[in-house]
């Protein structure tokens, strides 16, 4: 029987970090604790080339939990990871898991069902810790708690967002780029507008693939319905970033490649800001100027800094 979802939980500690560990171990556990029993899926938890006490630990939770596990002998990136995953999925829905959040009881059926919606090409709960302001809110309840109290948030959105949401719809907010710490995806949009692009392991990967998205007539969807407890910068606090990129000027090296492919577009749009009514069909010097960007092949040379 062919799932509803392919789940990738993405994990990358290249030095054993502890902390980093016990952050997953809650990931996990609460996905498993509070994931719907409704919506038939399969898991993969991705390892990229980790050390052998923490790769040992994650085969005790894979004998816990029964999910398959793709250990990797080094760091293809979060874009190779959901590649790889989205190209052997055969569920009609794909969905990324980062190994820094803790999910909430229906959160996965919410997704599932905005990302039916044909202009929702991505789909992401609301979260407590955001480098957007619009996407964060802050819950009366302790963080990691289950069963939240989303009313507050709709009703703040009233005032937060102001006039903004006479032109929202009433349960997702319509924007370009987001945070990446759950995010859904149809599989159709993969076969639509292609993959990650693989240049940029863990930083600039989803603002890339979000302008595409939105190049190609759709929106990225921010749900209010739903909501994900997220350990901030974990990737910093633990240096796997640093480990992804060894080259010593791998940031200028990156935003190097970023200017190349989207030339200043940022005095074109703001992708951090959301866009109400707006689709790509009101930004047509967007849409001819950047076109040629919307497709990626699975098939890529990707950077090896």
């Amino acid at each position: 029987m062919i799932p509803d979802i392919t789940y990738l939980i993405l994990n990358y500690n290249p030095l054993g970090d502890g902390i980093a560990q016990d952050v997953l171990g809650a990931t996990i556990d609460s996905f498993y604790a509070r994931k719907s029993k409704k919506i038939a899926c399969e898991v993969f938890l991705l390892d990229q080339g980790t050390n052998a006490a923490h790769r040992q630990w994650l085969i005790g939770k894979q004998n816990e939990y029964n999910f398959s596990t793709l250990l990797l002998d080094g760091n293809i990136g979060i874009s190779g990871a959901i590649n790889r995953v989205a190209r052997l999925s055969r569920s009609p829905v794909v969905a990324l898991i980062t190994s820094d959040v803790i999910v909430t009881t229906g959160m996965d059926e919410d997704l599932f069902e905005k990302i039916q919606i044909p202009e929702v090409y991505q789909a992401t709960p609301f979260t407590d810790k955001s480098d957007v302001d619009y996407q964060v809110w802050h819950p009366k309840e302790e963080f990691g708690s289950d069963n939240l109290d989303l009313e507050p948030l709709k009703k703040k959105g009233k005032s937060f967002f102001g006039k903004l949401f006479t032109s929202e719809c009433a349960t997702y907010l319509r924007c370009i780029g987001c945070e990446l710490n759950v995010m859904f995806w149809r599989r159709s949009v993969f076969d639509k507008i292609g993959y990650f692009d693989e240049r940029w392991k863990a930083c600039y990967e989803n603002n890339d693939f979000s302008l595409r998205c939105f190049l190609a007539g759709g929106c990225t969807a921010i749900s209010r319905d739903s909501f994900v407890w997220h350990h901030h910068k974990m990737t910093e606090k633990s240096k796997a970033r640093d480990q992804v990129y060894r080259h010593q000027d791998w940031q200028q090296r990156i935003t190097d490649d970023w200017n190349r492919k989207w030339c200043q577009v940022n005095k074109e749009i703001d992708i951090y800001k959301l866009l109400r009514g707006k689709t790509i069909n009101d930004f047509g010097e967007l849409y001819e100027k950047y076109k040629k960007n919307i497709y990626l092949g699975y098939d890529q040379i990707s950077c090896s800094w």
